[in-house]
């Protein structure tokens, strides 16, 4: 049994900002690419070391959603600067976690840090194998100079970034959040509402489907070039309070002044 207000890695939810998110059986997943001892090798059991290949990120949220890649080519390599550790993907690498549930729900908040090298398209992270393909799905993706947060219900609605030029290079926080039943989609960048929409996403609840990291399909295609600090996938609306904390929890591990 676990102590009180601790979940089911031993993580104190009440003092945790991000744990708070989940401390109420919020379904999602959480990957702190800080926390060395969540990441392990292709095996899945050695752990990981910097400069060499991540295969398995535990998922701290408590929900078990764990990230995994059993083919050591296709796994992104743990590297550190200035104190900051991430993963490092050569566009050719990807993450998945099996199917999860998030039929429960209709809304969605997505926070990552995240860099990109190249001005490709390319799928940070990707709820189901194909965004524009299934229903109730979202992904926070790379398009030329623009980041693009994407949520759908059965008609799908996009979000680009406006104003400033994210190119090859850019360092960002990003967060996504969005109703389906609500039709209101939204993406904020380092701390600051950057674009919103109130288009039609169609009919909820979002879907029971994988998780996808740094590529679709688990590396399949629209392979990420860049890098990844962190990831906070929640189920659920969240306030503005719990919006700050987790874009300040992730600028910290990213770098981002929000």
């Amino acid at each position: 049994m676990f102590g009180l207000g601790v979940n089911k890695l031993g993580i104190n939810v009440a003092a945790d900002p991000v744990a708070v998110l989940f401390s109420n059986g919020e379904e999602g997943a959480w990957y702190d690419i800080s926390d060395l001892s969540t990441l392990f090798q292709e095996d899945g059991t050695t752990p990981a070391v910097v400069g060499q290949e991540v295969g398995k990120v535990l998922d701290k949220s408590g929900n078990g959603n764990h990230l995994v890649q059993t083919t050591a080519t296709n796994c992104p390599i743990l590297q550190v600067e200035n104190g900051r550790y991430y993963l490092d993907f050569d566009g050719g690498d990807g993450l998945q976690a099996s199917a999860i549930d998030m039929t429960g729900t209709n809304q969605m908040t997505v926070c990552v840090g995240c860099k990109k090298d190249t001005n490709d398209t390319m799928a940070i992270a990707e709820f189901s194998l194909n965004v524009g393909g299934n229903q109730g799905t979202f992904r926070i993706a790379s398009l030329s100079n623009v980041w693009r947060w994407t949520s759908r219900g059965d008609s799908t609605v996009n979000v680009n970034s406006t104003g400033t030029t994210y190119g090859a290079g850019s360092l960002s926080v990003l967060t996504g959040q969005a109703s389906i039943t609500g039709d209101t989609s939204s993406l904020r960048i380092d701390g600051a509402l950057n674009n919103d929409s109130t288009a039609d996403q169609g009919t909820g609840p979002y879907g029971n489907h994988t998780l996808n990291v740094g590529a679709r399909n688990a590396g399949a295609s629209i392979q990420l070039d860049g890098r990844i600090y962190g990831l906070v996938v929640r189920g659920a609306s969240s306030t503005a309070t719990e919006v700050d904390n987790l874009e300040d929890y992730m600028g910290r591990k990213t770098g981002v002044a929000v």
